[in-house]
């Protein structure tokens, strides 16, 4: 009775985040602890490989996969806010001469209009003002315009509906990274740092930069975990989602770990410190969970190099955890070295962004 009591009485949660990425969907959703955010329900599923270029498929996997992420999750109500995904978003640099807010929304579809690579008509513009500037010796505004098509946020919107999400909410990535670090960023001095925030996504990296909570700049840089991956793929000659768990069960291999297997044939079992090798609360997120089966996955030190596909066999079969081997050392270097012209691609794109 009073436990009841004590829940009506209780704050109310936060609408339920949704994130819907090229690579997986997520859901997570905080309750206010005094002056503190909790985390009290996350989930998440990965998009099938088929679904991540087809925008009709992936709307159907967004359609039963949120159904079936809220009913195993604890999530408290309906309500949801949506981040736009970044692969319907484009991001624009724009210089117009100072003028109001109304004026400025009318200017937008004529200064975007060729610079987009969709018809600005046919979209929703959202606008940043970055901050003043002078060109050719007049004061003039940087605005980051943010645009997506109408057809695509709408299709988004009914299929939240048909998940029977209560959308009380969008947002754009950037606006959302930064006002999240807002809530890490309290100090008084912080309202003068700038910050450089990274995503590196499935479909490309985003970068943002921040003085405080204004955000000053936004890219969208076209080199994520699909460019990994095939480089690892052209490297090794195999398939590239064969390349992905390849990716995903050599990250967690440190050069300690590759030290001892050069010294033996067989090194102890790789686990995640401090926690259980089957679950842990924080492998509800695709990239850390994909981690955590990878680490669990076991070959019996095999004579010959193991091909990815007996690796993709043996995690569908949920077979016990690896050790690591020479075999399993040899192949994290070369996905290292496969990786290392397109780590230095975004490594210079980021310089630019600077």
């Amino acid at each position: 009775m009073f436990g009841l009591f004590n829940k009506w009485m209780a704050a109310p949660a936060n609408p339920i985040g949704v994130d819907f990425g090229s690579d997986s969907i997520r859901l997570a959703q905080v309750k206010s602890d005094g002056s503190e955010l909790r985390l009290i329900a996350a989930a998440s599923a990965d998009v099938p490989s088929l679904a991540r270029h087809d925008v009709a498929a992936r709307m159907a996997f967004f359609v039963s996969a949120v159904k079936d992420l809220l009913a195993q999750g604890n999530f408290e109500g309906r309500q949801a806010v949506l981040t736009l995904p970044a692969w319907m978003m484009h991001i624009l640099h724009l210089r117009l001469p100072r003028m109001d807010d109304e004026a400025t929304k009318k200017a937008l579809p004529w200064e975007a209009r060729g610079k987009l690579p969709i018809d600005p008509s046919h979209c929703l513009l959202r606008h940043i003002i970055a901050g003043e500037i002078y060109q050719d010796q007049e004061p003039k505004q940087e605005l980051i315009l943010m645009a997506a098509a109408r057809e695509q946020v709408n299709q988004l919107l009914a299929a939240a509906a048909r998940a029977r999400l209560d959308v009380v909410g969008m947002n754009v990535e950037a606006t959302a990274t930064v006002n999240c670090f807002g809530n890490v960023y309290r100090r008084k001095s912080d309202a003068d740092v700038t910050n450089l925030f990274v995503d590196i996504g499935w479909s490309g990296a985003r970068a943002f930069i921040a003085r405080g909570q204004q955000i000053q700049f936004a890219r969208a840089i076209p080199i994520g975990g699909e460019q990994f991956n095939r480089a690892v793929a052209a490297e090794l000659k195999i398939k590239a989602e064969d390349a992905r768990l390849l990716r995903l069960r050599t990250a967690s291999i440190t050069d300690a770990n590759r030290d001892a297997a050069a010294a033996t044939t067989i090194a102890p079992p790789l686990t995640a410190p401090g926690a259980p090798a089957a679950e842990s609360e924080d492998a509800s997120f695709a990239i850390l969970g994909a981690a955590m089966r990878a680490a669990e996955l076991e070959n019996n030190a095999p004579t010959e190099p193991d091909t990815t596909a007996a690796i993709a066999e043996r995690a569908d079969k949920g077979s016990p955890a690896d050790p690591i081997d020479r075999t399993l050392a040899h192949d994290a270097d070369r996905v290292e070295q496969a990786c290392k012209p397109v780590i230095a691609k975004l490594v210079s794109e980021l310089d630019l962004c600077r």
